[in-house]
Parts: structure tokens; sequence; C-alpha cells
């Protein structure tokens, strides 16, 4: 029983002994870590010799409140021989800003009707999306591709018989969306009419001839002419269906800018 005793407290310094060692090991880590952050911080030297690397906190009237490697003091400015800051970071690397080109007036955009519209139920003022059916390019730089997502409005929705006597769908463009960002345009007005009192007005439409035109002027816009082929597959039209207009969706329409717009180069 006397040995057992005796055997029961060296059990327990030696286990009292591992947790000190374990704390020991813990702080010397962070004292560590401490001085790899700090070692090129301020220093903070004392008229005694004490020379301290550490944080300048601030300065009070009680003195300089530094914090050095084991804790935080205020160190009499009596007492203090000379305060040196480390260095400042050097500020991170501008990010370059997007190269910007002036579209000029007069670039055509053949856009690709993703909105269906007719002119029973259009509305002025409704909004529509379509997408770019070949890249916008603007003196030899490519603006946006092909499937950029463009907005536009209706200008004037008549139907017949209700306001007029004839169905009437009048459409621009006003925003391209560039990089996430929305940026307004202004483009001239798609105007599309239909028959009135018996007498069939002009059709502004894509499809066999006008198909053709289309293509023809944007072969002549510089950095288009690639995406004729891409064009001819799967076009749409303005149709009339009765006294109506529809512009089904997959539609081509061509429209004309009519102010310069300054945009940033496609990536």
């Amino acid at each position: 029983m006397a040995v057992l005793a005796s055997w029961i407290p060296c059990c327990t310094r030696h286990k009292g002994s591992g947790r000190t060692m374990k704390s020991k090991v813990l702080m010397f880590c962070v004292i560590c870590l401490f001085w790899a952050c700090t070692a090129s911080g301020d220093t903070l030297t004392l008229k005694n010799g004490q020379v301290i690397t550490g944080i300048f906190l601030g300065r009070s009237s009680a003195g300089i409140q530094f914090q050095g490697p084991y804790s935080t003091n205020i160190y009499p400015s009596q007492d203090v021989q000379s305060l040196t800051f480390a260095p400042l970071s050097p500020p991170a690397p501008a990010v370059p800003a997007a190269q910007q080109v002036w579209v000029p007036a007069g670039t055509i955009l053949l856009v690709r009707m993703v909105d269906g519209l007719d002119s029973k139920t259009a509305y002025t003022g409704q909004p529509f999306s379509a997408t770019l059916s070949s890249n916008l390019a603007a003196n030899g730089y490519v603006i946006a591709y092909t499937g950029t997502t463009v907005y536009g409005q209706v200008v004037e929705a008549n139907s017949a018989g209700r306001a007029t006597g004839k169905s009437q769908l009048q459409l621009q463009l006003t925003q391209i969306v560039i990089n996430g960002t929305t940026i307004p345009i202004m483009t001239d007005v798609f105007d599309s009419q239909g028959k009135s009192s018996g007498k069939r007005s002009a059709f502004r439409l894509f499809g066999g001839a006008g198909l053709g035109a289309a293509i023809g002027a944007i072969a002549g816009n510089a950095g288009m002419g690639a995406a004729i082929g891409a064009i001819a597959g799967g076009v749409g039209s303005v149709i009339q269906k009765g006294d109506q207009i529809q512009i089904p969706s997959e539609t081509l329409l061509q429209f004309t800018l009519q102010q310069p717009v300054q945009l940033p180069v496609a990536p």
C-alpha cells in the first residue's frame, strides 16, 4: 500500500508536467508566429537600450502604446529614444481598364428576336429582348460577339380596327449588354405595317430578297462578313396573319445605330 501511495502522486506529477509542456509548446508556437508576422514591423527603442519590435498602436498623454512579442504596454514618452515604422506594403497593381472604342453612327446591328411580338397584343413601351446575329465590330476591334443580349422596346403598336384601321409595329433597340453591364444605345425604328382598307402597306421584313439585302449590308461592315454563313440558317420573318402583324421569335431584324456610342473592346 505504501508503494501504491507513493506511485499515485508520481503519476499525477507526470500528467501535470505533460500538460505544462504542451502549454509551453503552444505558447512557443504563438510567439514564433507573432515574430514571423512582425519581423519587419515597427521598432521601439528605449533610452535604456532595450529594442522592441512589434506594432505601434497609438500615442496619448500617458505615452506610446506598443504591442511587443509578449504583451502590450504603454511606455512613457520620456523613456522612449526613438520609434521607427515599418515600410508600407506596395499597393496592389491596378486592374487595367478595358480599352474603349467609339462605335460610329450608321453601324448596322443584325439581331435575332428572342421574344415574339404581335400587333394584336403588343403595346407601346413594351420591352423585348434579342441577341446579336453577327459580331459587332468597329475600328478593327470586335466589340460584342454573336449571341450578345440586346434589349429594345415597342415604339408604336396598333391593331387593325382598334385605332387607325391598320396594324402596325414599330421597334427600336435601346440597350446592349457588354461584360454584364447594360449600356444605352439608340437605333433607328424598325417599322412594319399591315393592310389598311383592303390595301397592303410596304413591309420591311427579312427572308428572300430582304435577307439578301441585309447580308449585303453586313458584308460591307468591317469585321462582320464572316457571320454571313451563320445568318442564313433558321431565319424567321415578319408575317401578316389576317389584319395583324406578327414578329415571331427567331426573326432577324436590322437596326442602324443613330448615335455613336463608346463601348469596351471584347476580351
